[in-house]
């Protein structure tokens, strides 16, 4: 009795506009929304540096991932690199570590929506019990967890349409958001006076922003990841995985631009303001757009 292998190979359905789109969503998620307070409490105005230096290391790491992913082109991203370059056990650790820091990272992501989802229930006055440990953040978190993995065992095209779709949400939020901040800004004029001085903390303070915000800078991977799916990947993954950054990267500063500047409370800096905050600056920051 013969066996027969069969080799399955997924669809290249893929276009430049969906991998960029891919990258994109990754990397804009939680770290922006919930760690810019905590980041800008312990490097201020030089937050905006801080990401900019971020940007340029994740740049650099980018480039190694457009060369590879241009010359692999089956699923796995680094952890086919990393099986087909070195010993067998290499593979099998770099997969387990990237399996690893995707749950972690997804982790932050659904306990940031669970709670601004809480405080918008909030905005409608629309209370929930909570439950001791059971609270009603952990629960939207977990809720949404499991919403996105069945969406995911469904399949990639309805992946990749639901993924696009909440991708470009987030981009127009976040532009609407820079663009209030800015309208504001520009109104007050004596914006510049808030970001003085640029480096209340030093270097130092710069140097632990990186480290908590790098992690929003986490997405472009999963691009090389999708290699098998993108039509012509030795075109397509380099133009996508820098097109996702040059998207990303402006809209970070101007980010922690509008919130350091348009914060403008009593007795303290906004960036101590900010910090205060941690994880729902930014809902205090769009507050203070309306109150002028």
């Amino acid at each position: 009795m013969k066996n027969f292998e069969t080799e399955v190979r997924l669809a290249r359905e893929m276009t430049t506009l969906d991998a960029t789109l891919i990258g994109v969503g990754a990397m804009i998620g939680a770290g922006i929304f919930v760690l810019i307070g905590i980041a800008a409490g312990v490097a201020g105005p030089a937050l905006m540096l801080s990401f900019i230096l971020n940007g340029l290391i994740a740049t650099l790491t980018a480039m190694a991932y457009a060369e590879l992913g241009s010359c692999y082109h089956d699923a796995g991203g680094g952890y086919l690199w990393v099986k087909e370059a070195l010993p067998g056990w290499n593979g099998f650790i770099s997969g387990w570590m990237s399996w690893f820091a995707h749950a972690v990272a997804c982790s932050l992501y659904a306990l940031g929506f669970g709670a601004y989802f809480q405080h918008l229930l909030g905005e409608f006055n629309l209370t929930i019990p909570d439950w001791g440990f059971f609270s009603l953040q952990k629960i939207l978190a977990a809720v949404t967890a499991m919403l996105f993995a069945y969406v995911n065992f469904r399949g990639a095209s309805e992946t990749g349409k639901i993924g696009n779709l909440v991708t470009i949400t987030k981009i127009i939020i976040l532009l609407i958001f820079i663009g209030f901040g800015l309208e504001l800004i520009l109104r007050r004029g004596d914006w510049r006076t808030t970001f003085s001085p640029f480096l209340p903390f030093g270097t130092g303070g710069v140097f632990r922003a990186m480290g908590l915000t790098f992690i929003a800078f986490q997405g472009f991977e999963v691009i090389a990841q999708s290699s098998e799916e993108l039509k012509n990947p030795k075109r397509n993954i380099p133009k996508a995985v820098f097109f996702s950054l040059l998207i990303v990267i402006p809209i970070y500063i101007l980010v922690a631009f509008t919130a350091i500047g348009t914060v403008k409370p009593d007795g303290m800096t906004p960036w101590e303001y900010l910090g205060r905050q941690k994880e729902t600056a930014l809902i205090d920051v769009a507050r203070n757009f309306f109150r002028g």
